[in-house]
Order: structure tokens, then sequence, then C-alpha cells
């Protein structure tokens, strides 16, 4: 992303930088030069740079860029050049950005406010890489309980799944919170639709919308899961229909493969899980 797509920077981050333009070269070579037009943090001044990359080394994951005459970043320093290093680490990486700068004088401050757009910067790209990454699958259940009542099992329940549908849920604990408020961490033991392994899920509630009776859950390290997927977050959403509801799953997965399934068995266990809710509460 560094590499082929630093001039695409204003639809990436339209708040630090508002314009873009390949100068010379194809925007994927060494020796090419740009210009960005961008914005400092904590500032409302529009400023520019041209940058040259001066070194593209792809084994160690490097790009030098240095600032050419013209910026108007040279109204403070001699010489200005910024190199990002990024290294792998674990399933995710570490960005490294060096700073090189010679000032005109001692009055002119150190590039801080560089190294806070760089920062920022590199938070924009991530999410903006990682969002292309998620893929989503979904489930709808329709069921006869009327939805305020089910959004509330599910609000205050979770952690009562092995008494509602032993069969697949076999054990829960509540290790952080208090099982009904958003930050609350669960660890389920369960078993997949058509499989007599037992896993293990720590979830927490990271998002509890009332007003739209929706519920995500995002799983932690310590989870089976963990073991085919980077990310993955399940959201529960109850629709009111008539006098009973749609119980709507989504799944939102990153894979640490191409060879990894899509996870079809957890939705079919959502499904059931939907059954499961709607007879108890109905039974009541």
């Amino acid at each position: 992303m560094m590499k082929y797509g630093l001039h695409h920077l204003p639809t990436i981050w339209p708040e630090g930088y508002t314009d873009a333009q390949i100068l010379e070269g194809d925007g994927t070579c060494e020796g090419d030069l740009r210009l960005w037009t961008y914005i400092l943090p904590g500032t409302t001044e529009k400023v520019t740079v041209k940058a040259r990359t001066t070194k593209q080394d792809d084994d160690n994951m490097t790009i030098v860029l240095a600032a050419d005459e013209g910026s108007d970043l040279h109204a403070h320093y001699k010489h200005f050049t910024a190199t990002v290093k990024i290294s792998p680490k674990g399933d995710g990486s570490l960005v490294t950005w060096i700073v090189e700068f010679e000032k005109h004088h001692h009055e002119v401050p150190d590039p801080h406010l560089y190294l806070a757009l760089f920062s920022t910067l590199t938070e924009k790209v991530d999410g903006h890489v990682h969002k292309d990454a998620i893929c989503k699958c979904e489930i709808e259940t329709e069921v006869k309980c009327n939805a305020h009542k089910f959004y509330e099992c599910i609000k205050y329940s979770l952690h009562h799944l092995p008494t509602i549908f032993p069969e697949a849920y076999t054990d829960c604990k509540l290790l952080e919170g208090d099982g009904k408020s958003q930050g609350s961490l669960r660890q389920w033991k369960y078993l997949l639709p058509g499989s007599t392994e037992e896993m293990t899920v720590r979830a927490r509630t990271t998002k509890q919308d009332d007003k739209n009776m929706a519920i995500a859950l995002c799983v932690e390290e310590g989870s089976s899961i963990k073991e085919h997927y980077k990310h993955f977050t399940a959201i529960v959403q109850v629709i009111p229909k008539g006098n009973g509801s749609v119980v709507k799953w989504t799944v939102e997965f990153e894979k640490h493969g191409d060879e990894i399934p899509d996870p079809h068995a957890y939705l079919e266990l959502c499904d059931k899980l939907n059954e499961k809710v709607d007879a108890h509460l109905h039974k009541k």
C-alpha cells in the first residue's frame, strides 16, 4: 500500500491530505516525484511538499522520501527526509517512521507535528487496508417471540446458553463485567453443528445498541476461532415483524489464509441458537 498507493492519500485520509499529484514517474518506482497538499495536526493551514522516492527496498520493506525544492517545509528545514519501514510482527506489523532534518536556525522546532501526521497516516492506511480484508456473511431467522423480549434474552442471558442450548454449549464463564453491559467478556465451550470437538471462544461485547436492538461480540485471544481467523466479530440484531421478529446474525471475519473456509458452520450454529432461544422464551 505504501509502495503503490501514496498518491491516493486524499481518498484514504481526506482530512489530512487534500490533494496529491504525480509529477514525475508512475507513482510506483524509485525516482518518482509527487506533490501533496496537507494539513498538519492541530493546524488549519494547507501546506505543500514535493517529495521524491530516493530509495525503495522491497526486501526490507523500506521507502525513503526526500523533500524537493518548492516545498513549504523548506522554509524551516534545509534538508528533510522521511523513511518508512514495515516490519512483520505476529499477524500484523510494526511501522517505523524516521525523519532526518537540518534546520535553517535553532529557533525552528523539531518536526514533531510531522511525526504526528505520519502516525495518524499509518492508522488511516491500516484501517483502509484492513477494511478491504474484512469479509461478511449473514443469516436471518424468523421467530415467534416479541422482538424486545428476544433482544433482552440475548442481552442478559448469553451466559445461560448451556442451559438454553446444552447440545451445543457445554460451559460458560463470565470473565469480566456483569454479563449484561458493553465491555463484558465471556468464555464459552461449544460444539459446532456436525462436530464432536469441543472448542472455546472468548468474546467481548463491543457494541450494545438498545435502540436498534443490536449487539456486537468480538472474539479475543485465547479462542479456538483465532487459529483460522485474524478477526471475527458476530453481530446480532433483532427486528420486529408482526407479532414476532426476525433475528439477523452478521459475521465479520478476516482469514489467516485463502484455504480457510468461510464460517458457514458458525452461521448454522447461530440459526439453531435463534430457534432454541425462541423455544425457551415461548415455553415461558
